[in-house]
């Protein structure tokens, strides 16, 4: 198992490509999750040289591209997210939307030289059902058809879709979701993109684990928090045991990047901790 950088732990703060470069070699970390926002490599506004450039200075620095994470959605405040790019929309031109977003950040992905683009499977406005006028099915099936589309554009172009079990979008976060959407679409080409600290609030971790160990891509978030809201913290500051939980990855075969993603005003600290919390458990695998 190696140990990656996701650099959103650093954009949602302000630091920007270079700072999440220096914080890889700082780290002495090889593989890096690319965070898109309409501040960082946003597909609509970034040109073919920047992306050159870009891959040039990662090449340099002997750093690979695990994922690219695309942000479909703008947050008023943490706890209140609103999809701009919704893939389980039932509303057609909304849906027709979000996939176009996603075959653009595929393109970016081939760029950058990876393979996994981090999905969000959508999101479902209203979740109580009684006061909805969408039902869930609709939701369900618009995202199946949606990442239908998308796998073909991914196929043809070597890319997986992970999805993640993001919370943000009240859907998609159950094992059995996952599982669903996954064999519901294309499962050579739609993955799962598993978070740790996400799960956690839901079910224990490892059931996510056994549930989906067909499915899951071979990069992971992994941070902590103690079940009770979905806080992404430091390795060790949650009551997450993460020894079970990568013994369990090994025994089911995995052997991917774990990406502590942490949300904290000093990232680099949060992520030493983290790091060095890995590191130790893996000696002991």
């Amino acid at each position: 198992m190696e140990i990656g950088l996701e650099a959103g732990s650093f954009a949602t703060v302000g630091k920007g490509f270079n700072d999440w470069i220096n914080a890889a070699l700082e780290l002495g970390i090889k593989y890096i999750e690319l965070w898109i926002d309409r501040n960082y490599f946003w597909p609509e506004s970034t040109s073919p040289e920047e992306i050159s450039k870009a891959v040039e200075i990662l090449r340099s620095n002997g750093l690979k591209v695990i994922a690219v994470c695309p942000i479909p959605f703008s947050a008023k405040r943490w706890e209140e997210f609103e999809f701009e790019f919704n893939l389980a929309h039932p509303d057609e031109k909304l849906r027709e939307k979000a996939v176009k977003f996603y075959k653009s950040v595929i393109d970016e992905a081939v760029k950058f030289e990876t393979t996994n683009v981090l999905t969000l499977p959508g999101k479902i406005e209203e979740p109580n059902k009684m006061k909805s006028k969408l039902s869930y099915r609709q939701y369900f099936e618009a995202a199946v058809k949606s990442l239908k589309e998308l796998a073909k554009t991914a196929n043809d172009l070597g890319v997986k879709l992970c999805l993640e079990n993001a919370v943000v979008g009240n859907f998609g976060d159950l094992p059995e979701e996952l599982a669903m959407l996954v064999e519901s679409t294309d499962p050579d080409i739609v993955k799962v993109y598993l978070d740790i600290a996400n799960a956690n609030v839901f079910l224990d971790p490892k059931i996510y684990v056994n549930k989906l160990k067909d499915y899951l891509c071979d990069a992971i978030h992994a941070t902590d928090n103690d079940g009770t809201y979905p806080y992404h913290l430091p390795i060790g500051k949650g009551t997450i045991n993460y020894e079970e939980v990568l013994r369990l990855l090994k025994e089911v075969g995995w052997d991917g990047c774990l990406l502590p993603e942490v949300f904290t005003d000093n990232p680099m600290e949060a992520l030493k901790t983290s790091k060095q919390a890995l590191e130790e458990i893996i000696k002991k695998l």
